[in-house]
């Protein structure tokens, strides 16, 4: 297709399928705006021997979290936030989340100190805010857990008297379901407008992403594909039947969250890469600034800081390229991109202008981590090296 030869991503995507190991998967690359590949194959329903649809609907689990940075981001271009903003600018409450926690010797979260500062918005998009990002999360989300709160609000109110990990930007640490909820929250009060709405008007509808959404249509949910589970020998997959239409993260069904939650397709998703390839702009509508986008793929933290990878670090929810590891042929410096723990995964790469969407359904496929996420990276890289 257009001339690239892309016979390493199909032929491992194949083999996985082909060993029990993935149910299916379907995937994209684009260059310069154009489809160069993509390809779907397995199953939908593997027991069934259901093919697996281009237009399937699967979970994005944290893939949601750079579409909530974009909404911040479209609020701070309107004029009506700063992401340099204290969080209690809007939330009042979180003017009292100036205290770190650590657990006692019983396992409990206790007062450990105050913290250096308050929470800013900002700090809640680089995962430097220690809100929900340790043990001390981990223990308050357990004990006040997320499935009874049902609304932005109600979430936000609550993480508002909880303990930090540590004090803001001192460290950082991954904030899974926890920081972004409140970034949506601000939304939706510096908007007016519910939060799924707002994604809606402001980012779904301009992009044609038609098919993303946290209530499922009855049609849509004939596309969403059934969840399976690798087993712990990597040699197996097995149905997860307890993932029904919500199955993210134990979150009510239907939940809006900035976290999580947020359904999509490979296509959809794939035109929301391709906005921020063009740094806010795709097919002349203009979704953020070319500032905002930068921002978002701009290095937060500096290389060497407290609880940083050296190969990637955090622009804003998004992990981004900075050097290649020794003897694997991986990402362009600059590249920068995120997945979901039921195994999705996206990067751009500003450099060469490409996007790259790939959507499957494991529940423990490791996220980030996965290793479907770094053969497709190096796949894809190794390809273009072919042509």
């Amino acid at each position: 297709m257009n001339g690239f030869d892309f016979s390493l991503v199909k032929e491992a995507t194949d083999a996985r399928i082909a060993r029990g190991i993935l149910p299916g998967a379907v995937l994209c690359v684009n260059i310069e705006g154009k489809r160069v590949y993509e390809y779907c194959a397995g199953y939908s329903d593997v027991e069934n021997k259901t093919p697996l649809r281009k237009d399937a609907i699967f979970r994005l689990a944290s893939m949601t979290k750079p579409i909530a940075v974009a909404a911040v981001l479209r609020e701070q271009d309107a004029g009506r936030l700063s992401v340099k903003d204290n969080v209690s600018k809007y939330i009042p409450a979180f003017a009292q989340t100036v205290k770190v926690g650590k657990l006692d010797e019983h396992g409990n979260v206790v007062f450990d100190k105050k913290a250096a500062r308050e929470l800013t918005v900002e700090d809640l998009l680089t995962h430097g805010s220690g809100l929900g990002a340790g043990p001390v999360g981990d223990k308050q989300l357990a004990e006040g857990n997320r499935t009874h709160w049902h609304t932005l609000e109600e979430a936000a109110e609550g993480y508002a008297k909880w303990y930090l990990d540590f004090s803001p930007c001192t460290s950082q640490f991954y904030s899974a379901l926890t920081a972004l909820d409140v970034a949506a929250r601000i939304v939706e009060i510096t908007s007016g407008q519910s939060y799924e709405a707002y994604l809606k008007e402001h980012i779904f509808a301009p992009l044609g992403m038609k098919d993303t959404t946290y209530h499922l249509r009855a049609e849509q949910k004939t596309r969403l594909v059934p969840m399976y589970r690798l087993s712990d020998a990597a040699d197996a997959i097995t149905p997860e039947p307890h993932f029904g239409y919500a199955g993210h993260d134990g979150f009510p069904e239907g939940c809006e969250s900035g976290c999580t939650c947020l359904f999509s397709t490979m296509e959809d998703y794939s035109k929301f890469a391709e906005m921020l390839c063009g740094e806010g702009e795709t097919n002349g509508v203009r979704i953020l600034s070319r500032e905002a986008v930068r921002a978002m793929r701009t290095p937060y933290f500096e290389d060497g800081f407290a609880g940083m990878n050296p190969y990637f670090i955090w622009g804003y929810a998004v992990r981004v390229r900075c050097a290649a590891k020794d003897g694997e042929q991986e990402l362009t410096p600059g590249s920068y991109g995120w997945s979901g723990a039921f195994n999705t995964h996206f990067w751009v790469d500003p450099a060469r202008k490409l996007t790259a969407v790939y959507m499957s359904n494991l529940n423990n496929a490791g996220g980030a981590g996965a290793v479907t996420a770094f053969e497709f990276e190096c796949n894809v890289m190794r390809s273009l090296k072919k042509e």
